[in-house]
């Protein structure tokens, strides 16, 4: 059957299908885009940015938008941080289609983060039994130029790499922060930090705890990158309160530590505390002079911490350290001691000139002594020996009588140590064989004339008797010369 239609049948629907194509082509238009009045944003701080317009915008286009910045083409979004400040022009432009708006022109400012926010942050966390087993704990961050952070904290035994991105606002009124958690294995549930760098301070303050736990503190500084003044070497000797002298539960000698400032900022630390044990450690200078220590030890077993301050004025340093030591064996202290605040105090070093006498001494056969108190020992005693020209120590023998001790030193100046050791450092009298052997050590710190530091003496002459540590102070003789 054949199939036909009439003209008169047809010219309807071409009417139609004529109306509908003008009908469409008359309904799209291009889109009206708003324009702003748009707020500062800031290097680092979050940006979240809705483009307002009227009419139909199938897509979004722009030119110029900081590095950081995202626009999205189908919603006229912008969204991310900007890393770069300066006055940008933006150029955005809306679609309905093929039909494009009116370009909006928009001059949006990016300020910079507050000055001084960048930099490599170091702080010390209080010490807490549940936290960090009550050996304290460290937070270094270093921040970049855009407001992102990295770094690592130590709680204790406990170390984990963190970062993240600063809270900044704005203005130059709001103190930038931070947080970010510490994950710890199952069953317990993460740590929060929460910190603040708090504007035109240097310092960086914060809290760690757990979800409605304990809250403890954790404070710092910014870490300079250049010594200025203070580079050089610098000898500190680390001593025990007054309190707890002649306890002989703590170590009662002085420790000792070798710190070199280089020209970066940077403070090199060669250590030898009281019982002997040694270690280094590299910690930043702030911008008053302080550095901040964390240093864990004896395997885990204990800790070392504490903030000292460099005068670069003065040439003395002073400060405050903490110390103490869990069971763990060893010759020395084996039932470890409680945490005790040691004295820290010190000054600059620099070997003695060509031609001059360490600490201006006289040279003489009996211009100097030695103060042994302490570890161990029946009763303290004084040792007179003489620092001669150029510096050489002479000691009396022991068929003199002047050395019952059996006293050897010797003297280190380019770093300014003194070491030595005796056969008889008890001194028993009449009965050599029941003499004990130690060893001593010390550190000259010209700014006191005084060299500080311990000595170690095993209780009995056994190979595996316990080791005591007492204190050993040299000075000039002044009451024979």
């Amino acid at each position: 059957m054949k199939l036909s239609l009439r003209l008169s049948q047809w010219l309807p629907c071409l009417a139609f299908g004529l109306a509908s194509l003008v009908s469409a082509v008359t309904a799209q238009v291009a889109p009206v885009l708003t324009p702003l009045d748009p707020p500062d944003w800031i290097v680092g701080g979050e940006v979240d940015y809705q483009i307002q317009y009227t009419g139909t915008a199938t897509r979004f286009s722009q030119g110029g938008l900081p590095r950081g910045l995202l626009l999205d083409p189908r919603t006229g979004r912008i969204t991310g941080r900007p890393e770069v400040a300066d006055r940008y022009r933006i150029v955005i432009t809306a679609f309905n289609g093929n039909l494009a708006s009116t370009p909006l022109v928009v001059q949006w400012l990016v300020q910079p983060l507050p000055a001084g926010t960048a930099g490599t942050y170091q702080a010390l966390m209080d010490r807490n039994s549940w936290y960090n087993g009550g050996y304290g704990g460290s937070l270094r961050l270093t921040v970049t130029s855009t407001g992102a952070y990295t770094g690592v904290i130590t709680r204790g035994q406990h170390r984990d790499s963190v970062s993240g991105r600063l809270l900044v606002i704005p203005g130059g009124q709001v103190s930038p922060s931070g947080s970010f958690l510490v994950h710890r294995r199952s069953p317990y549930t993460p740590l929060q930090v929460q910190f603040t760098l708090p504007l035109n301070t240097g310092a960086i303050v914060g809290t760690l705890r757990e979800t409605a736990g304990t809250v403890i503190q954790i404070s710092g500084y910014r870490s300079l990158t250049s010594a200025g003044t203070l580079a050089g070497q610098w000898n500190t000797a680390f001593e025990v309160p007054e309190s707890l002298v002649g306890n002989a539960t703590y170590p009662q000698g002085a420790g000792w530590a070798i710190q070199r400032i280089s020209a970066s900022a940077t403070i090199s630390w060669t250590l030898r505390l009281a019982d002997g044990s040694a270690a280094t450690a590299s910690t930043g200078l702030g911008s008053s002079g302080q550095t901040g220590l964390h240093l864990m030890l004896y395997n885990n077993a204990g800790s070392l911490q504490g903030f000292q301050i460099y005068d670069p004025v003065l040439g003395l340093t002073t400060g405050s350290l903490g110390w103490m030591k869990s069971p763990f064996y060893s010759r020395s202290y084996a039932s470890g001691f409680p945490l005790h605040q040691l004295t820290a105090m010190g000054s600059r070093y620099a070997p003695p000139a060509r031609g001059s006498m360490i600490f201006g001494l006289t040279p003489g056969a009996t211009n100097s002594r030695l103060i042994f108190t302490e570890g161990g020992l029946a009763s303290s005693y004084t040792f007179v020996f003489g620092v001669l020209a150029g510096n050489r120590l002479s000691l009396p023998t022991f068929a003199s009588g002047g050395n019952p001790y059996r006293l050897t030193l010797n003297a280190d100046y380019t770093q300014g140590l003194v070491s030595g050791s005796g056969t008889a450092m008890d001194a028993v009298e009449g009965n050599p064989a029941n003499a004990r052997i130690g060893t001593l050590s010390a550190i000259l710190i010209p700014g006191r004339s005084q060299a500080v530091g311990h000595f170690l003496l095993p209780t009995s002459r056994s190979s595996t008797a316990p080791i005591l540590s007492g204190k050993v102070l040299g000075e000039q003789n002044s009451t024979l010369d």
